[in-house]
Parts: C-alpha cells; structure tokens; sequence
C-alpha cells in the first residue's frame, strides 16, 4: 500500500491522491482550501487530524473515491460498512498524506516537517499515557490487595 491508502474492515484498499477536481469540490461543498493546511484563520486539518470532524472527513473521502467506487460497484454505503475507528485512523493517516503531495513543492515541505512534528508529538502522548496506564493498574492492584487482608 502506499502512504495515500488505507484498507477498510472489508479488505479492500482505498486510495486518496487529490487532483484540482476534487479540489474543487471539497473547496464548493466544504469550504475548505485543501492548499491552505494550517492556516491561522482556518485550521481544519487539525480538527481532522484530532478526530474531531469525522463527518467532514468521511465527506471528503466520498468525493476522493468516487470514481473509484464507481468503477467497483460499491455504493457509498457498503463503503462505509467497511469503516471503523481503526480504519477512520488510517484513513485520517491517507488523507493527511494526500494533502502533502496534493501541495506545491513550496508548501510541501513545510507542511511535511509539520505533519511529522505532529505524529512524532502524538507518539509520545501514547507513550506517556501507557506508562501511566501501567502505574495506575498497580496502584489497583496494591488497593486491591489490601481490601483482601
């Protein structure tokens, strides 16, 4: 698979490379400017990057496959059979990578080290909230073992 793909619960593999078609189309229904990322006014990407848009990124894909679906006789509904929260993370994944290529090479590089700021970021929240999920489990079980005297 590439950087751009994801792979529903079905099985199937799904590509979200952006062309200036579908960049229009996400600018006219969603208002938002594929090429302007992480602008201060507007910072939809993160919003979606954090999970907390799924619809419009759900909408986005529908316009990013399309023709693909199209072309596999998959309506937008069995589609969506095929996506759960793990598969909304890679496909938030897919979009995000999407979007750096979709840029000019002049934004894309910036917008690279962000993206890559961003996961290295997110790497060590799991990070820390592992370990204090392994700190919190023996702090129950030391509780859990005095209730038992």
């Amino acid at each position: 698979m590439t950087e751009t793909q994801f792979k529903d619960t079905k099985g199937n593999i799904w590509t979200l490379d952006i062309n200036i078609g579908q960049y229009l189309e996400v600018k006219n229904k969603f208002d938002i400017d594929l090429s302007e990322a992480f602008s201060n006014d507007n910072n939809w990407i993160a919003a979606i990057a954090a999970h907390e848009n799924i619809t419009v990124l759900l909408g986005i894909i529908d316009i990013l496959t399309a023709k693909e679906r199209e072309s596999r006789d998959i309506t937008l509904d069995q589609m969506y059979e095929g996506i759960d929260g793990d598969v909304v993370e890679h496909a938030t994944e897919a979009f995000i990578e999407a979007v750096v290529n979709f840029l000019p090479a002049h934004k894309r590089k910036a917008m690279r080290i962000i993206v890559d700021s961003v996961k290295v970021g997110m790497r060590k929240v799991i990070e820390r909230v592992e370990a204090k999920e392994l700190d919190i489990e023996d702090l129950v079980e030391t509780e859990l073992k005095k209730l038992e005297r």
